[in-house]
């Protein structure tokens, strides 16, 4: 299979996936243009099975338009159009998962699928904490580590403890994160975003928030290719050609 088609499979089934059709229609897709969250409502006979309440809300008229969004600063908007689009690449093709399957290991050194989906909330979560917080440290604060620990590092504590949980705990976190990232960026200006950090960067170059951000983002389609990778070897899961 070729790089373009690979790209174009992933993307069509996301398009035409039941969280696209039935999440991409009505009040909580204008929510994120209008800059609110609220939490999207799908009758239940659009539904495939009960599903929980998925974040971030999406707008099926303006998902592939990447840009500014009114509420938010210019760059900000921008940034958070490609967020919004990057996360169909983890909750598209995950949401018809069961407990098994999230739980599935590849081998004793893999991380489960349900672990890599709270770890894209943990990591969502410390970035929040870094940026709009203001939180410096050397070290995860107890609090953070006493939720987020397993799911931020994963390993050993990652596979002995995240498992059992069905998708709606693993889309909710992913859910309630966004949230607050998005009410958080409204209270904020491109001159936040862009300005250079007092702090370092990686490999001691200056740094802003938007590449702070990015990261996020980026991250985001790292795992997702676990997860690709993962869903082509999980028992049961019918596989494209």
């Amino acid at each position: 299979m070729s790089i373009t088609s690979g790209f174009l499979n992933r993307r069509s089934f996301l398009y035409h996936s039941a969280a696209f059709g039935a999440l991409a229609t009505g009040p909580a897709l204008r929510g994120l243009a209008q800059n609110t969250s609220p939490a999207p409502q799908t009758p239940p006979s659009a539904q495939k099975s009960p599903r929980p309440l998925t974040a971030p809300p999406y707008d099926k008229a303006t998902i592939n338009m990447i840009g500014p969004r009114p509420g938010y600063s210019p760059q900000i908007g921008t940034f958070i159009t490609m967020i919004t689009w990057m996360e169909f690449a983890v909750i598209g093709p995950t949401r018809d998962l069961t407990q098994p399957q999230l739980d599935f290991l590849l081998d004793k050194k893999a991380n489960t699928i349900g672990a890599l989906m709270l770890h894209l909330a943990a990591t969502e979560v410390l970035y929040q904490r870094m940026t709009f917080d203001n939180e410096n440290f050397d070290r995860f604060p107890a609090d953070y580590e006493a939720k987020w620990g397993a799911a931020m590092n994963l390993g050993d504590a990652g596979r002995a403890t995240i498992k059992g949980h069905d998708i709606a705990f693993y889309q909710d976190a992913i859910r309630t994160t966004r949230e607050k990232t998005l009410a958080e960026f409204a209270k904020r200006d491109d001159n936040w975003f862009l300005t250079p950090l007092k702090q370092p960067g990686w490999g001691g170059g200056p740094i802003n928030n938007y590449c702070l951000w990015f990261h996020v983002c980026e991250h985001i389609s790292h795992h997702a290719g676990q997860i690709d990778l993962i869903l082509k070897r999980v028992p049961g899961i019918p596989q494209e050609g």
